[in-house]
């Protein structure tokens, strides 16, 4: 078996609570370093302090590196590290807020959806970038002629866009009589909810003004600010982290 932070030994405590306490309340597409060093750090935080069952469903969309992140959280039981650099000293935590992760490539597109189908899910956040809105530049609506919008079109069922998801979860939600829940931005993006909207109901528009009539009375948007970033470990950073964890942990970051 292969030794992980989940099973190996630590100089650092795991976090104290059982997973199986966590309901994945929250689907968060784009699991990038950002997400994880801020939205999932802080929804940890509120599980030490608090009886809380939130937590999150992590869903990375596009291949490569984000299909190996998944992996390795698997692989972890959805543990990583975190690593608090301070003027004077590095504090490491196990990062334990998440439930489930998933990518279409592993889990088939279906299994997503019903993620953010599921009665109990209220929020899905987004870290997608600029780019993961499929927005023309010049008028900020979405852009039908982007290739992946334009798949969505055709096969709303088998999305591969962030919006395609977001637009066919919810006429799912409204089939099924479900409340819809709320689309949260956390890009880097001047009023990022309004952004999300326009593409969300643009996607919603083109294929049923009966949904986009339903989302545009009952979702909400709302807009986030964005005031840091997290940097890309270095090897060197890595290295030094590995030796104080006492494992190396593929999915750790620094900020």
């Amino acid at each position: 078996m292969e030794t992980t932070i989940a099973t190996g030994m630590l100089s650092v405590a795991r976090p104290a609570w059982d997973t199986s306490r966590l309901t994945a309340r929250m689907v968060h597409l784009g699991c990038g370093a950002f997400h994880r060093a801020h939205q999932a750090l802080f929804t940890h935080h509120l599980l030490e302090t608090t009886t809380s069952d939130w937590g999150y469903c992590e869903v990375n969309l596009m291949p490569g590196n984000d299909r190996l992140l998944i992996d390795a959280l698997r692989k972890q039981h959805f543990l990583y590290t975190v690593a608090e650099k301070g003027a004077e000293a590095t504090e490491l935590k196990i990062i334990g807020s998440m439930k489930e992760a998933l990518h279409p490539e592993l889990d088939g597109c279906r299994a997503t959806l019903e993620a953010m189908v599921h009665p109990e899910t209220a929020i899905v956040s987004l870290t997608v970038t600029e780019k993961g809105y499929c927005a023309e530049a010049a008028s900020g609506e979405l852009d039908l002629t982007n290739p992946l919008i334009k798949h969505d079109l055709a096969t709303p069922d088998q999305p591969r866009s962030a919006i395609g998801y977001i637009v066919e979860a919810l006429r799912m939600r409204r089939q099924r009589g479900l409340p819809p829940f709320t689309v949260m931005s956390c890009d880097n993006l001047r009023e990022n909810g309004h952004v999300a909207r326009v593409a969300v109901l643009g996607l919603a528009w083109a294929r049923d003004a009966g949904l986009a009539d339903w989302i545009a009375n009952k979702v909400t948007f709302p807009c986030t600010m964005v005031d840091c970033i997290v940097p890309a470990a270095t090897p060197e950073v890595l290295d030094e982290i590995a030796g104080s964890l006492g494992i190396y942990d593929p999915c750790f970051i620094a900020c």
